[in-house]
């Protein structure tokens, strides 16, 4: 796969504040509406193709070095869904230009599956080692795009919003099953979902006598991610507002003070704003926690 391209898009496609701030409070950000019909079916078709009675055929199989990018190397359709203009504009509302797919996978669930996955975080989680000068803020994103109808019964990825916030190795999570808060990325054919790298998902069991596909690609980025959306109206009132009524979102282990405060550092670093002055010294930014 090619680096991305790096003309600038307009700053009126980028993503705005209210679609960023909801991604910040929720780790993930999904569109029913980029993908033309006729696109997704060919890829549907592309995907039925790519499957017999063993599972997937071999040129599909993923694998990190040996195949990281065959599903996407055999189906044109699918490199036109990730080349549509408004696909590219999300991806670099996210992660700026000139950024890497590091590799990608076809995920496909048997019809009438029963076992479903346990909950992880890809590559490490937020705990992984950095490189040196990578700053902490720094994420991957996954994307999953569903090219078919995928109702609730037939298993789409399960994901856990506001997961990303906490501090896990993929391991961590699979101990646990159901989780209040939790939703599965059901809706209808051509949906994409834009996930942080550390938003704990899971597949799920496929009770449906078709099969079920989700289209992974983890983009990485190459320059530090400020500033890199449509800014304006970041400091107003009503996204102040918004992370004031979101403080206790996504709450599970009483931590919400201290994850509020965690979004309010975050939001200021990706929109470019110099850290707060703090004479109370207590590290709070006041209306945004």
């Amino acid at each position: 796969m090619a680096i991305a391209e790096t003309e600038v898009v307009p700053q009126t496609e980028l993503l705005d504040v209210h679609q960023m701030a909801r991604f910040v409070t929720d780790g993930f950000i999904e569109f029913d509406d980029l993908v033309p019909d006729e696109l997704s079916e060919a890829v549907h078709a592309d995907e039925v193709a790519s499957v017999n009675e063993d599972g997937p055929i071999p040129e599909v199989r993923w694998h990190i070095t040996d195949n990281p990018h065959g599903f996407y190397e055999r189906s044109a359709a699918v490199r036109a869904v990730h080349n549509l203009p408004r696909v590219k504009a999300v991806l670099q509302s996210l992660l700026g230009p000139g950024h890497v797919a590091s590799h990608s996978a076809l995920h496909c669930t048997g019809p009438l599956q029963a076992t479903a996955q346990q909950w992880h975080v890809d590559a490490g989680g937020r705990r992984q080692v950095r490189l040196p000068g990578v700053h902490p803020w720094s994420f991957d994103i996954l994307t999953a795009y569903f090219a078919h109808d995928t109702p609730h019964e037939m298993g789409p990825t399960l994901v856990l919003p506001g997961s990303h916030m906490r501090s896990v190795l993929g391991p961590d999570v699979a101990r646990y099953k159901n989780i209040a808060g939790q939703k599965r990325l059901s809706g209808k054919a051509g949906r994409i979902v834009f996930m942080h790298e550390a938003l704990w998902h899971c597949a799920q069991t496929n009770e449906i006598d078709q099969w079920r596909f989700m289209f992974k690609i983890r983009y990485n980025p190459r320059v530090p991610q400020r500033g890199i959306f449509n800014t304006d109206g970041w400091d107003s009132e009503e996204i102040r507002r918004f992370f004031r009524m979101n403080k206790n979102a996504h709450n599970l282990t009483g931590e919400s003070s201290a994850a509020a405060q965690e979004r309010a550092d975050w939001w200021r670093y990706l929109c470019g704003a110099d850290e707060l002055a703090d004479p109370s010294g207590t590290g709070a930014h006041g209306d945004y926690a």
